[in-house]
């Protein structure tokens, strides 16, 4: 229900386009690390004409295409050394999979990735996986992001929402041009919600009454559990209240646009949190420290490349990504340029958000804030 932010690669811009050239690199089983073995040589090809030289094909992709997947095989094979035995591929190639089975398989998947991002292949998107998932590790390192401050910044909360029409709206067409059946006035939703509270303090099941209440209906089947919330996530008056209860508490209804909201803030603890959820969670607060100061981002690789010491040895595209990737004017003004034109190209993207938003409802969704 709740969407994961970008990775941190991609959000910026800084690299995106290398990523998405790699076209040629290919991996045909799952994502993987590992560097191919192909031994080129200076000299590709000799005629009585002249000799087609390596040097040939890099200048006819051009300097700054060479530049830019050179950073990034750079960025992949630091980070995989400082990495490898922190990042479980198995587990990222179950969700890739996953996801592609979201999509009908892995024709279907292929097909949307080039509608969405024309020259994205399968290949190539399990490799940004990898290469996304390796960034994570490392700026949540970078940042010095605990396990502790991850879920301190969550709630696990379940809910059950009471909607209500609008004045005057109360036979309008709903989002799927269906009747509404019996839509409630908002008096009339205050006076469920009040009455499904207090049955709530007189010791009711609150999973019970979600799935048989609720007008949620994505979380509803799920007895009102919305998993772990961050704060941006929800509606401001939701997120007000659900920040505001002790573990195990339950609010009184809340009202946003979307109807009246009881609300539970489950009572976990840090130990009861799976990995992958602290992961994701941390994810997120790294996107948040670098959209309030987006310099450190380039600093962190600058220290990145400092601490491997990283030389590139050729002149012009040494020049290049400074001045691309590491110097804080040029780059943040070239990622803000890529951001813009990714976001027009990329809508509908086929990825894990948005494939694990259409295994559900509209109403779930209509329950977050329309952010990021």
């Amino acid at each position: 229900m709740k969407k994961k932010l970008a990775p941190i690669i991609l959000g910026l811009g800084l690299v995106s386009l290398a990523a998405c050239s790699n076209d040629g690199e290919e991996n045909t089983d799952s994502a993987s690390t590992e560097e191919g073995d192909v031994e080129f040589g200076s000299v590709l090809a000799t005629s009585d004409a002249g000799d087609v030289t390596a040097d040939d094909v890099l200048n006819q992709i051009g300097t700054n295409q060479v530049a830019n997947q050179t950073f990034q095989l750079v960025l992949d094979k630091v980070l995989t050394d400082k990495y490898s035995e922190e990042l479980n591929m198995d587990e990222l190639n179950e969700q890739i999979d996953a996801e592609i089975e979201q999509y009908g398989g892995e024709e279907n998947f292929a097909m949307m990735l080039q509608q969405s991002q024309p020259g994205m292949t399968v290949d190539t998107y399990k490799q940004q996986r990898v290469s996304n998932a390796l960034n994570d590790l490392y700026f949540a390192d970078y940042f010095e992001i605990t396990d502790e401050e991850a879920f301190d910044s969550v709630r696990k909360s379940s809910h059950i929402l009471v909607s209500f029409a609008e004045e005057g709206e109360e036979d309008a067409e709903s989002a799927e041009g269906e009747e509404d059946e019996a839509a409630m006035t908002k008096e009339e939703a205050k006076t469920k919600a009040d009455d499904l509270k207090k049955q709530l303090d007189d010791g009711a099941d609150f999973g019970e009454l979600a799935s048989e209440n609720s007008d949620d209906t994505g979380s509803a089947q799920q007895n009102g559990e919305l998993g772990y919330v961050s704060k941006g996530q929800m509606v401001e008056e939701f997120e007000t209240a659900l920040f505001e209860l002790e573990p195990g508490e339950i609010s009184e209804p809340v009202e946003s646009q979307f109807g009246y909201h009881i609300i539970l803030n489950e009572d976990v603890s840090l130990e009861d949190t799976p990995k992958e959820e602290l992961d994701t969670i941390k994810t997120q607060l790294v996107n948040q420290k670098i959209q309030e100061d987006p310099s450190q981002a380039l600093q962190g690789y600058r220290d990145l490349l400092e601490e491997y010491n990283v030389s590139f040895e050729n002149e012009e595209i040494q020049s290049y990504i400074e001045e691309t990737f590491l110097n804080a004017d040029e780059a943040l003004e070239n990622a803000q340029q890529e951001d813009a034109a990714a976001e027009e190209e990329s809508e509908g993207a086929p990825t894990e958000e948005n494939a694990e938003e259409e295994s559900e409802s509209e109403e779930s969704a209509d329950t977050e804030e329309d952010s990021e």
